[in-house]
């Protein structure tokens, strides 16, 4: 058995969020090459159809929705369109989130507020509605939490940003052990990746 052998994902649906672009876009595809049919969530229709053509280059399944991760009544919708389209989700992919970096006498409470709600509040959500269809069929279910390093190492700058991945990761460990055994919960707390939301200070 070759080594991607065992990373095959046929016949899994995955649902992935922030996925127009950057760590999103690559994760939904990456999981299409591997055999899932794909739900892909964003902000742009432009992003969403240039990362479903990608998908349906591999042969899979995918489905495209307009979302907004801060509208709970959106989220409650993308949950419904993938009920309708598959009938079943095998792997949430929280990935929907940022902040730029900004001093802390300059972040005012209503950003801190923002940066919250968009890293943690919003996977928060999406979560707890896809509980039921990720633990419908008899697999085990999937979250996966796009977190950050600076969510763990302390950094000038990042009072907002850092604050909020931290919560995220803390909110995964929780989840692990409330979800367990039907539903896995891990994050990956990356370090500064090349795509266009690090265009501005990339030199």
């Amino acid at each position: 058995m070759a080594i991607w052998d065992k990373f095959r994902l046929d016949g899994r649906v995955a649902l992935i969020t922030g996925a127009g672009r950057g760590i999103g876009a690559k994760i939904a595809t990456t999981f299409a090459e591997a055999g899932a049919d794909i739900v892909i969530a964003a902000r742009t229709e432009e992003d969403l159809f240039r990362v479903s053509s990608e998908i349906k280059a591999f042969g899979q399944q995918v489905v495209c929705s307009r979302t907004d991760v801060l509208e709970k009544s959106q989220l409650e919708d993308l949950i419904g369109e993938v009920a309708a389209h598959f009938g079943r989700l095998d792997i949430l992919v929280n990935n929907a989130g940022g902040y730029p970096p900004k001093p802390f006498l300059e972040t005012k409470a209503d950003e801190f507020d923002y940066s919250m709600r968009f890293n943690v509040m919003s996977a928060y959500v999406l979560t707890q509605l896809a509980v039921p269809l990720l633990t419908e069929k008899d697999s085990s279910g999937v979250v996966l939490n796009i977190s950050s390093v600076v969510g763990e190492f302390p950094a000038p700058g990042f009072s907002a940003y850092g604050t909020s991945k931290s919560a995220l990761s803390f909110l995964t460990r929780e989840l692990a052990q409330e979800l367990a055994p039907r539903i896995r919960v891990n994050a990956i707390g990356v370090g500064s990746t090349k795509t266009s939301a690090l265009e501005a200070i990339l030199t």
